[in-house]
């Protein structure tokens, strides 16, 4: 995957185009809820796999926002891609992990992670504030190229559901193969 990738940056640079990285992450489910809080989950056991994300909303029957809590059960997955929508990297933490966490974490740990991030731009959201080398969209025009990831996310979740997988290390090949599918099969990608 990485000689594929690396190939598609050098062509892109050759041509004279910028090179922009977008990050973010969405969490799958491990489990339902009901199940994790009565049953004993097998597939992740030892770490804190519950993750709580707050949301602001906006209720018109309110007329103001409304801030509410969700709770999961499962693990964060996070992606890296390019603006074309190429998988440059992907990896996953509890969903316990704040993306930021998850995205120094994998900074300090992997080579070409930091190799894509300090030599590329790399655009993320507002949760991203305070991040070393990730740059906060906040224009029109970033958050439209922002989207990108956010296809990558929603058919990872769609993935997630057909791939019934059971250990981590079956989740992270599946993740891979998905990332490869997605990022140089697919009908809209064009290179020039």
């Amino acid at each position: 995957m990485q000689k594929r990738v690396l190939a598609i940056i050098f062509v892109k640079l050759v041509l004279g185009k910028r090179v922009k990285l977008i990050v973010d992450g969405t969490i799958l489910e491990v489990a339902k809820l009901s199940r994790a809080r009565t049953q004993k989950i097998k597939r992740f056991s030892g770490k804190a796999f519950w993750g709580k994300k707050r949301r602001k909303l906006h209720s018109h029957h309110f007329k103001q926002e409304v801030e509410f809590e969700e709770l999961y059960y499962g693990v964060l997955v996070m992606v890296l891609c390019d603006e074309d929508g190429v998988v440059m990297d992907i990896w996953f933490h509890p969903a316990s992990y704040h993306e930021v966490k998850s995205f120094r974490i994998r900074k300090n740990r992997s080579r070409w992670f930091k190799f894509l991030v300090e030599n590329f731009e790399v655009i993320g959201d507002k949760g991203y504030r305070g991040c070393e080398h990730v740059k906060v969209c906040e224009s029109k025009e970033e958050k439209a190229i922002r989207q990108v990831v956010e296809g990558v996310n929603s058919q990872i979740k769609v993935f997630n559901h057909i791939s019934r997988w059971r250990k981590g290390i079956t989740l992270l090949s599946y993740l891979y193969a998905y990332a490869i599918g997605y990022s140089f099969f697919r009908k809209s990608y064009v290179l020039g």
